[in-house]
């Protein structure tokens, strides 16, 4: 009995160790992701990734830095890969894949232009101005076109330290909160955004048994600013913050956070439930009963700055999920535009 039992606690060990990173705290072998001494054989030590990094040491004894653990080659490490191949091993934040950039005249943006990544191509020059910045209250820092992975002119981690090695220090080990390492900062308080994460980051693609939950606030007037939503609109907050959104009763930028049975005349019937193309977000009960590994349904969907888009990068313009210019009122689709807007097939 008590060789049955340490094997099995052997059994349960492991599985800690290798899907260590599924949960918001890193857990594991420390030497997978740190050094003590960066010496090896009278020599700086061989990056995590096998080369990709240079050999400069990094930061917090790290054995490299964010694109480095996140490229798909540190072995066992788990570190979700950002950039996968769109329709097999793309996560739910797309990919910085330099074969989604086309150069072509006229392009639009199909990733987000983080400078730790290196662009060679197109992407290092788009974006010099933050599209729909917000004209008066808080927007993002100046410099923001120069984004980071994380930290002051990042998406993740703690928006008051400067650089991406900075700005990450504490969430990998669970002292610091967020969903997906995100927190939404003001100018003077940070707050942690909150969602349920797929153990597996939606790898290949989400399904009932396997997605996201994304937190929305309670209505386009939402002020405990905890949404991906929020986070989104410290760069992009003429899109979908709460000003300017409607002119008298009609719709002149898509809301965000809005319950879609909101709409006067709106009905629910048939808008689909796609976690890949359209995935809802929720607040209050709605999001309190939905888990990552069981089907939901309409009840309670609120609309997400990435009910369309992706964080990272698709092979689409405007990084959309699905190509805009093949959504066709009067064609029959349940994806993209005509997923939710069902009437207009």
């Amino acid at each position: 009995m008590k060789k049955k039992l340490s094997i099995c606690l052997i059994v349960l060990l492991s599985l800690v160790l290798v899907y260590g990173f599924a949960d918001a705290k890193v857990t594991g072998r420390c030497d997978k992701c740190h050094t003590m001494h960066n010496s090896q054989n009278n020599a700086p030590m061989a990056k995590a990734n096998g080369g990709g990094d240079s050999t400069t040491p990094f930061g917090h004894l790290t054995r490299a830095s964010c694109v480095g653990c996140h490229n798909g080659l540190v072995t066992g490490s788990g570190a979700p890969n950002i950039f996968g191949t769109p329709g097999t091993d793309m996560t739910a934040g797309g990919t910085f894949k330099t074969t989604v950039v086309d150069t072509a005249a006229g392009d639009y943006h199909k990733v987000h232009n983080v400078r730790d990544i290196g662009w060679t191509r197109e992407e290092s020059e788009l974006l010099n101005a933050t599209p729909g910045a917000e004209s008066g209250g808080y927007t993002e820092p100046a410099g923001a076109t120069q984004l980071t992975c994380a930290g002051t002119l990042g998406c993740h981690g703690d928006h008051t330290l400067a650089g991406s090695d900075a700005g990450i220090r504490g969430f990998h080990h669970g002292w610091k909160a967020g969903y997906r390492y995100l927190q939404f900062y003001d100018g003077s308080t940070s707050t942690a955004i909150q969602g349920k994460g797929s153990s597996n980051w939606e790898l290949g693609g989400a399904t009932a048994g396997n997605h996201n939950v994304y937190f929305a606030m309670a209505g386009t007037g939402g002020t405990t600013n905890d949404s991906i939503n929020a986070l989104c609109s410290l760069c992009h907050g003429d899109f979908h913050g709460t000003d300017d959104v409607k002119s008298g009763s009609n719709w002149i930028r898509h809301p965000t956070e809005n319950l879609l049975s909101d709409a006067s005349g709106w009905t629910m019937a048939s808008v689909t439930v796609d976690y890949e193309n359209n995935p809802f977000s929720f607040n209050g009960a709605e999001y309190a009963a939905a888990t990552t590994g069981t089907a939901y349904t309409t009840t309670g969907a609120r609309v997400a700055c990435i009910s369309c888009h992706r964080a990272h990068g698709t092979p689409n313009n405007d990084i959309l999920r699905w190509d805009y210019a093949t959504m066709v009122a009067g064609g029959a689709g349940t994806t993209g535009c005509l997923g939710c807007h069902h009437l207009q097939r």
